[in-house]
């Protein structure tokens, strides 16, 4: 109930609006826009966005309701098996027919959306997203870094046989990599992948430039390249500075290096030249500067390298 002061104008009386009933009467007005715009149980695009969540989850919604949040825990201990927000071991696990039926359902209906819109994967389940995708990075870099087509029923992925195809996986990671935050989970988790390949080379591998190393270096240079033109998709999509610092903040929590320099548009995949350099160089292995364009590196090696992440950048 507003209090109202009466306020003697001649001999008529007006009613006005004290202090206290002003503040009180803005209160009203901005809770019923908010009421409005959101509705009780929030807006009809969230209520939709919820109940589509929640028609991945085998099982569906529970009878008395859940959140969005809580149906990101749902998807991904149901893709994963593990409790939601368990880190992901570094050799990707074998996952049970079910829970492969449902990380592909997840990731083509999700990519599906985020066709068009991006944010059409809420930000309620990204993380949850984000660590689902890593307990399933070996299957995933053979499809953003070896096969991309996988409708031959000659091309498996490794060790779960996932059927998605890249594209559909470039719109997934897109619609993640709307928050900063959960986009460096998947971009460290694979940078980790890329390091570990380049320190299982040995002295022979970085030496005589094998096989062995080329395809560790066109694998690094096609998966990193990939999920580098996605973080530069998502940083050049924020909308003033406020945002684009926001995203930055976020991937700086979880990703590794300067995302400015590594999402940039003259990117060139340095970084990871600097990997196998490292690694070659441990070795006690360095090809003449006239030879290896100054790295060191065999030219096969350095070839790979530049030619798979050439492919996204």
């Amino acid at each position: 109930m507003l209090r109202v002061t009466e306020e003697l104008k001649g001999s008529k009386r007006r009613p006005t609006l004290g202090l206290a009933g002003m503040v009180v009467a803005l209160a009203a007005v901005v809770l019923a826009g908010w009421w409005f715009w959101s509705g009780a149980d929030g807006s009809a695009e969230q209520e939709e966005r919820n109940a589509f969540c929640w028609s991945l989850v085998p099982g569906g919604e529970p009878e008395e309701g859940g959140s969005t949040t809580e149906c990101g825990d749902a998807l991904e201990t149901a893709m994963t098996g593990r409790p939601a927000g368990t880190r992901p071991p570094e050799k990707t696990p074998e996952h049970d027919a079910e829970r492969i039926r449902v990380f592909e359902k997840v990731v083509k209906a999700y990519g599906d959306r985020a066709q068009n819109d991006p944010e059409a994967v809420p930000r309620e389940i990204r993380r949850n997203m984000a660590n689902a995708f890593n307990f399933y990075s070996s299957d995933i870099r053979y499809v953003i870094g070896i096969y991309g087509d996988l409708s031959s029923d000659m091309l498996v992925t490794e060790p779960n046989d996932v059927d998605i195809e890249r594209s559909t996986v470039e719109d997934f990671v897109r619609g993640v990599a709307e928050d900063g935050e959960s986009f460096g989970e998947i971009h460290g988790f694979h940078l980790d992948l890329a390091k570990r390949d380049a320190a299982e080379l040995g002295e022979e591998d970085f030496r005589k430039g094998t096989v062995g190393a080329e395809l560790a270096a066109l694998r690094v240079g096609e998966s990193m390249g990939f999920l580098d033109a996605i973080g530069a998709q998502a940083l050049e999509g924020r909308s003033g500075d406020r945002g684009r610092e926001d995203w930055l903040e976020g991937y700086g929590g979880t990703g590794e290096g300067k995302a400015e320099d590594i999402f940039s548009e003259n990117r060139d995949g340095g970084y990871l030249v600097n990997i196998f350099q490292e690694r070659s160089n441990d070795l006690g292995v360095r090809f003449p500067a006239s030879e290896s364009r100054g790295t060191g590196l065999h030219p096969k090696v350095l070839e790979k390298i530049t030619e798979g992440y050439a492919r996204w950048a």
